[in-house]
């Protein structure tokens, strides 16, 4: 199911890549339009206005009925902070700066060469909210709480695969993240990554 979903999902992450060194400008109607044809001819428009942002009744009834648009947008805010905070010699990791990235993708041979900026996709996901309570709430386990706030201090491989029993909650991880976003992006555009070595 999460594989059919993520295939779904590929053409339009493809469609919402940049070029490189430039940000990517929110999403318009239009271009809302173009990318999801099929959904219901009220969905651009609200969701270019944010209002799939949040949590509140209003947003988990739009992202229900327009989930190409909502994704479409949650996806350019996610790639919008790993261009802005990620290192600039780490751009081609972009395509794994997403909210479904799966382990095969992180142990595949981009994901290898990328291990270097899983703190920094955390971060971006995040949107620099600290979501523990909600976490906590869905009942993720204390060990993985650094992906709900967005502080993954690891920067290697092994790092990586320490991580996997986590994998089982990203779905609830997930959820608070984007149920975190608010219209207007919050992440600080100077925050650096820091490895484990580096403290």
């Amino acid at each position: 199911m999460r594989l059919l979903f993520f295939l779904t999902l590929f053409p339009l992450a493809q469609s919402l890549s940049s070029v490189s060194g430039e940000e990517l400008k929110d999403l318009s109607a239009e271009d809302l339009q173009r990318l999801c044809p099929n959904e219901y001819k009220f969905c651009p428009e609200k969701v270019a206005e944010g209002r799939c942002f949040g949590n509140s009744r209003r947003a988990q009834e739009l992202k229900r009925k327009c989930p190409c648009s909502c994704n479409g947008v949650h996806h350019r805010r996610i790639q919008n902070c790993c261009k802005a905070v990620g290192k600039a010699d780490m751009e081609f990791c972009l395509p794994l700066c997403a909210y479904n990235t799966t382990l095969a993708e992180l142990g595949g041979g981009l994901g290898i060469k990328c291990v270097s900026q899983l703190n920094t996709w955390a971060y971006c996901a995040s949107d620099s909210n600290d979501n523990t309570e909600c976490c906590k709430a869905k009942g993720v386990p204390n060990e993985c709480l650094s992906f709900c706030k967005g502080d993954v201090p690891t920067c290697d491989l092994q790092d990586i695969f320490n991580y996997k029993p986590c994998l089982k909650n990203m779905q609830h991880i997930v959820e608070c993240q984007k149920n975190s976003l608010s219209p207007k992006p919050s992440f600080d555009p100077d925050w650096e990554a820091t490895c484990d070595w580096e403290n």
